[in-house]
């Protein structure tokens, strides 16, 4: 998840954080029954978004930091993302910003929090603070492809195509030769509309072996109108990558996407059926919504039957099964 990569593991009491955070300021060491509470409460937490009830998932959040006992680490600083996530869900702007700025203050060397607080201003229409905050990422976090794609994709989102081609520029800038380079840049041209110069990065990742780039080479010839190319792309990176649950899950999200909903099923079930399946609840819900597009709800009712006993924790899910009943 982008939002949680490169954490310091430290452990330290609390200073402005726990201000603003409102954990409780007690020395010591967590105990079992701590990290267990913690660990149960951050769970419900995640449940309650799934649900909806953002306020009831901020709620949980706190729950279970309240159980650090002063004491962070990893655990306490994904609780502090997902919290964050939840208070702007619930429409408290300001307590999203606190917590964002609380995580930068925990590490300043992390430019994930300054993009997600980037993020908030955006949608609350304050360009400036969000360009600000943006730049301040890409300062931290100057390697990461990712980021520059996806802060692309939200200045573009507003209409704000000039911004958004440069913030793909300062992209092509980065250099470097390896595989992942070359299939980056390759991505970077195929959103500019560079298809020339999108297969040429794209050719050389391949040469590479960088399986992914075959991905992005297909999208080059979907663009162009070469479907046939394309298709062919997209069964070589299968035949490659046929026991790759994860991998078989990225082709038929992206049939998925072109409405190929028999096609992306049969992907769905071919990852399904690999030895090593490292992916499961995630597969099994694609492979239910596929059925529901393919309007075969006699078999999205017998898998999500069999899908809410493995995952019973899964509320919306058992909603989901409640509707499929009545179809």
């Amino acid at each position: 998840m982008k939002n949680r990569k490169n954490r310091k593991k430290q452990k330290f009491v609390l200073g402005i954080m726990l201000l603003v955070l409102g954990m409780s300021v007690l020395a010591g060491c967590k105990s079992e029954e701590s990290l267990k509470k913690e660990k149960e409460y951050r769970k419900a937490g995640i449940t309650k978004m799934e649900e909806g009830d953002y306020e009831g998932a901020v709620k949980s959040f706190q729950k279970a930091l309240d159980q650090s006992l002063a004491v962070v680490g990893d655990l306490e600083i994904d609780i502090c993302y997902y919290k964050a996530a939840a208070q702007y869900k619930s429409g408290d702007i300001d307590g999203a910003i606190e917590t964002y700025q609380a995580l930068m203050n925990y590490d300043k060397k992390n430019g994930n929090p300054y993009y997600l607080r980037g993020c908030i201003y955006l949608k609350e229409g304050d360009t400036a603070k969000a360009k600000k905050d943006f730049d301040k990422a890409l300062e931290l976090n100057s390697g990461d492809y990712e980021l520059y794609v996806s802060i692309y994709e939200n200045l573009n989102g507003i209409g704000d195509t000039e911004e958004a081609g440069k913030i793909l520029d300062k992209a092509l800038k980065q250099g470097g030769e390896n595989a992942e380079d070359y299939r980056e840049r390759g991505h970077i041209y195929l959103l500019k509309g560079d298809y020339e110069s999108a297969r040429k990065e794209l050719d050389k990742a391949i040469n590479k072996e960088d399986m992914k780039a075959l991905l992005y080479m297909a999208e080059v010839y979907d663009a162009q109108g070469n479907s046939s190319q394309a298709q062919a792309l997209y069964e070589s990176y299968s035949a490659r990558n046929g026991s790759d649950s994860e991998a078989l899950t990225t082709l038929g999200k992206m049939q998925m996407e072109m409405g190929n909903y028999q096609r992306a099923l049969e992907f769905f079930q071919k990852a399904l059926a690999t030895d090593n399946v490292i992916n499961k609840q995630e597969l099994q819900k694609y492979e239910i919504i596929a059925y529901e597009q393919l309007k075969d709800f006699a078999s999205a009712r017998e898998k999500m039957a069999a899908y809410v006993q493995d995952y019973p924790e899964d509320a919306q899910a058992q909603r989901e099964f409640v509707f499929l009943q009545t179809r």
